[in-house]
């Protein structure tokens, strides 16, 4: 079963976040005023935020938002 796509926002670690982003060919776009905007799953948004903090060298965990 497929999990539902989200859209998803954040503003921490945007270096971090896109790199994560482009290295698994996940679409985003950048605002200044909404940061990056981008869709996936809960799974992936959490997977991610792990990753972030374990393997990429974020000292705190990213704010990530899910945009209703």
């Amino acid at each position: 079963m497929k999990e539902e796509l989200k859209t998803w926002q954040t503003q921490s670690s945007k270096n971090k976040v896109c790199f994560y982003l482009i290295m698994r060919g996940i679409s985003f776009c950048y605002t200044e005023k909404s940061g990056i905007v981008f869709e996936a799953s809960a799974s992936f948004v959490k997977r991610m935020s792990d990753a972030l903090v374990m393997a990429y060298g974020c000292s705190l965990r990213p704010i990530i938002n899910e945009v209703k």
